[in-house]
């Protein structure tokens, strides 16, 4: 007969494993709600982990200055529209619609927002992306307002702006952040706000094949028909039908008609707002499993072993060289910028001042 002690024995222990985060600017490696810690907590759930300065494995992205100093294995992630060098990190997580062995995997930072950030989610817990809404004539006569525009990044494309100005001339769009502000303040709850609105403009900061963030995902929590530019192929994840798909027309003008069109016929509007969000065949959840697995296959290796990244040895050194040298700009460009956002912050409320500082920071170069 087996003995409880016996029985112990046998069971598997997880894999010790040593790893490091690079942190984000002031924030730490495992605030709650960032993308490095949302990786710590999917690594739980198969190894036991230990934070380490020295590390076998180790998760950087594109502000972290430090990471070429480790002799390890090397994993990027991000969550900005950057493809990940494969010369310096033997395995990345990014945006891209890529395969290339075993070294990439796809994962859209929304994806983080939606399952695990607590901000995110305070307002939405009932949330459920796999079925519709079934909203109804007296549930869209609740949402007295026309269109929502939230946003504070003043060094996005200029088609932000542009969907902004062109919509304006149809109907009044609340510009609830701070770039381009008309209501007065900066609205301390984005989903609140949203939810009275009918429409709502989720514009990507850029467009790329692949780069899906948060926009579209917390428009469509607030029950809006989202108005969508950003990425070309959307639609692989999402349900096209569901929202305004800037991509669909010729150009933003085109887009404006289409939004009158359905302003002004509530079935219309109720036909789309109801449509299922996610596309046929799009499951997040599995693709969340997918990512433990991806890093399954990571850490489950010896470290030795793990390692991909193959670079010429003549040329190593000089493109070593030159990436310190990049990504020291980067971090204290970075640091200069959230320095003078600070004492700028007071400035803001004078509209000559802030103008400037717009039309500046949308000049391209």
């Amino acid at each position: 007969m087996m003995t409880k002690q016996m029985a112990d024995s046998d069971k598997k222990l997880p894999r010790k494993i040593r790893v490091k985060f690079s942190p984000y600017g002031n924030t730490t490696h495992l605030t709650p709600g960032t993308y490095a810690n949302f990786i710590y907590q999917l690594l739980l759930k198969r190894f036991a982990v230990k934070i380490s300065d020295s590390p076998d494995f180790f998760f950087y992205h594109e502000a972290s200055p430090d990471f070429l100093d480790y002799d390890c294995v090397k994993i990027f992630y991000t969550g900005e529209n950057i493809s990940p060098n494969f010369n310096f990190c033997d395995y990345a997580i990014s945006f891209d619609w890529l395969q290339f062995e075993d070294r990439h995997y796809r994962f859209p930072l929304y994806l983080v927002n939606l399952f695990y950030r607590p901000a995110e989610l305070k307002n939405t817990v009932s949330v459920d992306f796999t079925k519709p809404l079934n909203l109804t004539q007296a549930d869209i006569a609740k949402k007295t307002e026309f269109c929502s525009f939230v946003y504070s990044n003043y060094r996005g494309e200029t088609a932000r702006r542009d969907i902004f100005n062109l919509l304006s001339t149809y109907k009044h769009v609340n510009a609830g952040g701070r770039f381009l502000n008309n209501i007065g303040y900066e609205v301390p709850d984005k989903f609140s706000f949203e939810k009275k609105h009918r429409f709502s403009i989720a514009f990507e900061n850029s467009s790329r094949s692949g780069y899906t963030t948060e926009k579209i995902v917390n428009s469509l929590m607030a029950e809006t028909i989202p108005i969508y530019w950003g990425d070309p192929h959307v639609g692989r994840q999402f349900n096209t039908k569901r929202f305004i798909n800037c991509h669909d027309y010729p150009d933003l003008e085109s887009v404006v008609e289409r939004v009158r069109e359905i302003d002004a016929d509530d079935s219309l509007y109720l036909q789309i707002v109801n449509e299922p969000v996610l596309a046929e065949g799009f499951n997040p959840t599995s693709t969340i499993a997918e990512l433990e697995d991806f890093l399954d296959n990571i850490c489950t290796q010896e470290a030795a072993k793990a390692k991909r990244a193959t670079i010429n040895p003549v040329r190593k050194n000089e493109l070593e060289a030159r990436e310190k040298i990049s990504l020291s700009y980067t971090h204290y460009r970075s640091l200069l910028i959230g320095f003078i956002a600070t004492i700028y912050g007071p400035l803001r409320k004078i509209k000559f001042i802030d103008e400037v500082k717009q039309k500046i920071l949308n000049t391209k170069k």
